[in-house]
């Protein structure tokens, strides 16, 4: 849910900025959901902490389209999605449409957004999903067990997202193989980002094989990749500029060829016109709560990283 800078198309994705140079980083409705900057060593890991406390009132979530993951541990209520339940600690893949969560009640939880390229490099079986809920115990393994527990112990939100930021530093600290995987996924990122001509020179790759590669690292396409990575950018710059640019210049800033062609895209990704998205955020009793959240973890623009950030170390 982060920003994108774009390069021939598709996004290079950067880290948040560190908590200081935040302006936003505050609760945008208190008491229903809340963005949570993530410590500055996991953010090539992780876009964004979030608390949810949704009252009975709030019958639905709607996310739109996403390219990033989230694992996330229910603490009360009940969430169903497409008529099954959600699992109470579960990982939530990338999506390739608009995905509607109905609410049981009061819905308490807590959760962290990971970067795109996080998800396979953590957990090697989610490699090639998109459009899927694992339960956190399948996902993980017999470990999480103690993990989920120190979760619902703690004795507040904080210290539950403590808990899950702790188990993503232990998966990835040295000897792990996942920050390896990391730059193998970013590398595909950074392939896609060519034309089928640049792609296949190279990586010794045909445009046909490099798909297939890609399919089975995303679950998706590398242009059905581009299409959601730049619907989130335009949702996010959309709902944190408000008030500046929107429809044709904004169009055209996301790389569309112009209004109805994002119109379009918005509305079958995100399920509603863009104008309605913008307008329902505004409200602080809202199922398009992602929304803020996401716009909340829109960053300025900053260079490129040109080296690797270290993995987190074993303490």
């Amino acid at each position: 849910m982060a920003a994108a800078r774009w390069s021939a198309g598709l996004p290079v994705w950067q880290p948040p900025l560190p908590i200081r140079h935040r302006q936003h980083a505050g609760v945008q409705n208190p008491g229903m959901q809340r963005f949570v900057p993530v410590p500055f060593n996991l953010q090539p890991w992780l876009m964004a902490a979030v608390v949810v406390d949704a009252p009975a009132e709030l019958a639905q979530s709607h996310f739109p389209a996403m390219v990033s993951s989230m694992l996330v541990v229910r603490l009360a209520g009940q969430v169903h999605c497409r008529g099954e339940p959600v699992p109470p600690a579960a990982w939530i893949s990338a999506s390739t449409t608009a995905t509607v969560y109905e609410h049981g009640g009061p819905v308490r939880a807590v959760g962290l957004v990971l970067q795109p390229e996080a998800a396979a490099a953590l957990f090697a079986s989610a490699w090639g999903l998109a459009n899927t809920l694992r339960p956190l115990a399948e996902l993980v393994g017999p470990q999480w067990a103690e993990v989920e527990h120190g979760v619902r112990a703690a004795v507040d939100d904080g210290a539950r997202l403590g808990v899950l930021c702790q188990f993503v530093r232990q998966v990835v600290a040295l000897p792990s193989p996942c920050e390896a995987r990391r730059q193998q996924a970013l590398a595909l990122l950074q392939a896609a980002s060519a034309d089928a001509t640049g792609v296949g020179r190279r990586t010794g790759l045909s445009t046909r094989q490099f798909e297939r590669r890609f399919v089975a690292h995303w679950g998706m396409a590398p242009k059905q990749f581009q299409v959601i990575a730049r619907l989130n950018s335009t949702l996010w710059h959309a709902l944190a500029n408000a008030q500046g640019r929107q429809g044709a210049e904004l169009a055209a800033d996301q790389g569309y060829y112009d209004q109805s062609h994002m119109g379009r895209d918005v509305r079958r990704l995100a399920g509603h016109p863009l104008q309605a998205l913008v307008q329902g955020t505004r409200s602080p009793l809202t199922a398009h709560w992602p929304l803020q959240i996401g716009a909340q973890t829109q960053q300025a623009e900053t260079p490129q990283r040109t080296e690797p950030p270290e993995p987190a170390r074993r303490r």
